[in-house]
């Protein structure tokens, strides 16, 4: 076998291991890409299940449900707070912004009747 012809095996050899390499390096980055979707897939079962199992305990007393109830209500002050500074309140349908004095609101349309009232 001459230089040519070893030279030759050996360019075919290293295609075929860089050409592996790339297949392996695609089919990880795919791996990768899937696990990221299952995570997310099963984060958000977790999150639905958890609020199933919250809205039939809200009631009971267990410490995470008062935990839960506890940030929900402050998260209602918070968003609540914004909507004042922006210079209305929340929709009672779509939570969008209602300016004060407005009668309908201007994103989904529902009447407005008496949030603004204290």
């Amino acid at each position: 076998m001459g230089l040519l012809d070893e030279l030759s095996d050996s360019i075919a050899n290293t295609t075929k291991d860089l050409g592996k390499m790339a297949q392996n390096a695609g089919d990880m980055t795919k791996l990768q890409y899937d696990k990221k979707v299952k995570e997310g897939e099963l984060t958000k079962l977790y999150e639905k299940l958890g609020r199933k199992c919250y809205e039939e305990h809200k009631d009971e007393d267990i410490e995470e449900i008062k935990e839960i109830t506890a940030c929900e209500l402050r998260l209602k002050e918070i968003s609540d707070d914004i909507m004042a500074l922006k210079g209305g309140k929340a929709c009672p349908k779509c939570g969008a912004l209602v300016k004060t004095g407005s009668r309908y609101c201007s994103a989904c349309g529902e009447k407005i009747d008496d949030i603004f009232e204290e």
